[in-house]
């Protein structure tokens, strides 16, 4: 059967990205709904809490807090995780194609770009600009918030592309490994040194507790791991069982033909 998969052709690799990423996102949705949710939960209560006692405080019936959790619960919960973890299987196929010349078979080259793009998609915007939960922090900085995230994703996107491209030429100059290996990692810890000086800082000041927070964020980061580890295992196992199966169904005939000894 695996063998019936021919992953010399690109929409073959798409589709298949795209049908694990789904599968990738819902069981972090299901991690989500389980360990990240109830968390979320307590910061909405908190910050309802807040807002009413400051309305009753000022008696100037100040604007009410309302987060409408049906979006984020639910079946609203699953349908966005499947469609970030099939966006996520689209992308990861398009850069693995662009990566046809690395060297090593498929699961290398599935594993080298999931890590690039864990790595400027998730982690890198996160340790800039970590997530709070919702109805937590300014509502007016969303919008620069937001623009600031998509911004450190595509620089770090340009400096990891920029360091596997530098390994590739140094392999190719002929480095030995413990070389190339360590001016490619100085060379990506000056370029993220200077992005993170350069990019500003965050907009928005929580005064949420600080522990209510930080559980969110570290929850919502492993949650988002775990979708491209799944993701990046189940492509690059994937293709290369049916690279071997093919290989293997390939052979056969030739081996019929061997005279018997």
């Amino acid at each position: 059967m695996l063998a019936r998969l021919d992953f010399t052709r690109p929409r073959t690799i798409v589709a298949a990205a795209v049908l694990i990423g789904i599968l990738a996102g819902l069981c972090g949705a299901i991690f989500a709904s389980v360990v990240t949710e109830p968390g979320v939960d307590d910061a909405i209560a908190l910050e309802e809490q807040r807002a009413a006692a400051g309305e009753h405080a000022d008696g100037s019936g100040g604007e009410e807090v309302r987060v409408d959790r049906s979006d984020q619960k639910g079946a609203g919960l699953f349908a966005a995780y499947a469609l970030a973890g099939a966006a996520f299987g689209l992308i990861l196929a398009v850069t693995t194609l662009s990566l046809r010349t690395t060297t090593g078979g498929p699961f290398r080259r599935v594993a080298l770009s999931g890590m690039i793009l864990a790595g400027a998609i998730t982690v890198t915007p996160w340790l800039k600009y970590p997530p709070n939960p919702p109805a937590v922090g300014n509502p007016d900085t969303v919008g620069e918030r937001e623009r600031y995230y998509v911004l450190a994703i595509v620089l770090a996107a340009l400096l990891l592309a920029g360091a596997a491209h530098l390994s590739a030429r140094l392999r190719r100059s002929g480095w030995p490994d413990h070389r190339r290996i360590t001016a490619v990692v100085l060379a990506g810890l000056v370029g993220f040194g200077v992005l993170f000086a350069a990019l500003p800082s965050s907009p928005d000041e929580v005064t949420a507790p600080a522990n209510l927070v930080w559980q969110f964020r570290i929850n919502s980061l492993t949650g988002n791991l775990l979708v491209w580890t799944l993701l990046t295992l189940g492509l690059g196992v994937l293709w290369s069982e049916c690279a071997r199966a093919r290989a293997a169904q390939n052979s056969m005939p030739f081996i019929a033909e061997m005279p018997a000894s």
